[in-house]
């Protein structure tokens, strides 16, 4: 809970709120009286009050408005009091206001207690709230120029406040959150760009002259399963002939050779029989030996033209290569037209792994070290709200400096569901380190830029606001850890700053004030 008061410009308080709020309340005087305010916060309500220094049994109106902290809304409902405890004991004087004249605003229009020191608390009792404002100690005066002597002592006007009136807050989108001090992880912040994995690329080409051919062809992003045909290429002939003129040579060939080593067995039968001379057992020996060497030779010239088939991503299959992908992935580039005639090693389809990538980080040398102990991975990406955190399977560098930056390039493989991240895409890489710094910290929303330099609106009473600009050292996931500019307790704007932001420009344009 957080109490601040300020002395307000010198009007009259009754005055500035007496036209929807009833009878004026005169003071004994007659002269102007300036205005004190104070803000409050609980974690159910917001008070914002403004009332005169108080005088023992004189007339005193305070004017409360009161803001829902769960959707700091105006509350429009109940009736508020104060309940003035004096210091040296006794029992507690009670002024009762009456429920809101608007959303927000209420009024508690009484005659002070007699002079003396008091503890004043505000309560509020509502349908479905009940809230109590220890507001400290108060002094009730005993004559007018001392509380006006005093109130003007402690006067903290500040010219570069912005002002947006509790009317505005209401109406708007608006938030504030107390700065905490919490436990942040360092992070190291490097440029990074995602790439495949290695081996996570392959390219089909053409194995061999030829046309290719398919029922139709793939479009760029499809899935593809490792093996999936592809299309076929329909090779020009090798060495002048198809493979089923190899395949009947290689059976004439073994025709041959059986006829040769048949009539071998004859001729050494009729020779070891003394029925022909030796001569003719020495002639069908070299026949056999000359047809087993055209045998293994046109068995030879088959083996080459179907391993010629099988390489290139292709399967022998009659007189086609069935072109099939080596891997599985997205296909990221067809080259490939039906009918057209490619030579060797021309390229036709280009297939990446995207489940799983690597993102490339570029670490300074003074950064190695952390970068090779990281808890945490996440990738900034230009134009995205939230950075992606990343599931970090493997992380290896080469160890040697990038001449071209001075950075140690450090590969993460990394999954990636649903395809988020794109091959090619830069960003930001965020290295979370082991260690922690506890510092004040605001969310992330709070923080806005200009010229590059950081700031935040702090609310500093309830229908004030001060831009800080602030120095941070750490940033966590939603928190945003801080240096220099704020401190813990004080509260952030963490919705609406734009429209201050608007307030402020508009500084010099007249506002219209309260309705009570």
């Amino acid at each position: 809970m957080t109490t601040r008061q300020t002395l307000m410009s010198f009007t009259l308080i009754t005055s500035v709120m007496a036209a929807g709020c009833g009878p004026r309340a005169v003071p004994p005087s007659g002269h102007d009286t300036p205005t004190l305010s104070l803000t409050h916060w609980t974690d159910k309500t917001e008070l914002f009050m403004e009332h005169p220094p108080l005088v023992g049994g004189h007339t005193a109106l305070f004017a409360v408005h009161l803001t829902a902290m769960n959707d700091f809304k105006a509350l429009n409902a109940g009736k508020p009091r104060l309940e003035f405890v004096p210091s040296s004991g006794g029992s507690p004087v009670v002024l009762q206001g009456a429920g809101p004249s608007r959303p927000g605003a209420f009024r508690i229009e009484a005659a002070a207690p007699p002079a003396a020191t008091y503890q004043w608390a505000l309560v509020i009792d509502a349908p479905g709230l009940s809230d109590r404002h220890d507001l400290g100690s108060i002094t009730v005066f005993a004559d007018e120029a001392s509380a006006i002597a005093d109130a003007e002592k402690r006067s903290t006007s500040d010219p570069s406040a912005i002002s947006y009136l509790k009317e505005q807050q209401w109406t708007n989108e608006f938030a504030t959150e107390p700065v905490r001090v919490a436990d942040l992880r360092n992070v190291v912040r490097v440029p990074a760009t995602i790439e495949p994995l290695s081996g996570g690329e392959a390219m089909v080409t053409a194995p061999a002259a030829g046309r290719f051919t398919a029922g139709s062809l793939p479009r760029i992003g499809t899935p593809i399963a490792a093996g999936q045909t592809l299309g076929q290429l329909q090779p020009r002939g090798i060495a002048g002939e198809d493979r089923a003129a190899i395949a009947a040579a290689v059976a004439e060939a073994q025709a041959v050779t059986d006829a040769a080593r048949a009539d071998a067995v004859r001729a050494q039968r009729l020779v070891d029989e003394r029925a022909v001379p030796a001569r003719r057992a020495e002639d069908a020996n070299r026949a056999v030996a000359i047809a087993e060497s055209r045998l293994r030779a046109a068995q030879a010239r088959l083996a080459q033209r179907d391993e010629t088939l099988r390489s290139g991503g292709g399967a022998a299959s009659g007189n086609t290569f069935m072109l099939r992908a080596p891997i599985a992935g997205r296909l990221a580039d067809v080259f490939a037209t039906i009918g057209a005639s490619y030579e060797e090693g021309a390229p036709l389809f280009r297939i990446v792994r995207t489940d799983r990538v690597e993102l490339r980080a570029q670490v300074p040398s003074a950064d190695a070290l952390v970068a090779r102990n990281i808890t945490a991975l996440a990738f900034e990406v230009p134009g995205r709200a939230e950075p992606l955190t990343l599931q970090v399977h493997d992380a290896h560098d080469p160890g040697v400096l990038d001449p071209a930056t001075r950075a140690l390039p450090v590969q993460f493989e990394v999954s990636n569901p649903a395809n988020q991240l794109l091959v090619g895409q830069s960003g930001t890489a965020l290295l979370y380190q082991r260690q922690q710094l506890r510092v004040p910290a605001v969310p992330r929303s709070a923080v806005l830029m200009e010229a590059g330099r950081p700031y935040v609106f702090v609310h500093t009473t309830g229908e004030t606001f001060a831009r800080r600009f602030i120095e941070i050292v750490a940033r966590d996931g939603d928190l945003v850890g801080i240096k220099s500019g704020v401190q813990p307790g004080d509260r952030v704007v963490t919705r609406g700053a734009y429209e201050i932001q608007l307030a402020s420009a508009a500084k010099g344009l007249p506002a219209e004030g309260h309705v009570h």
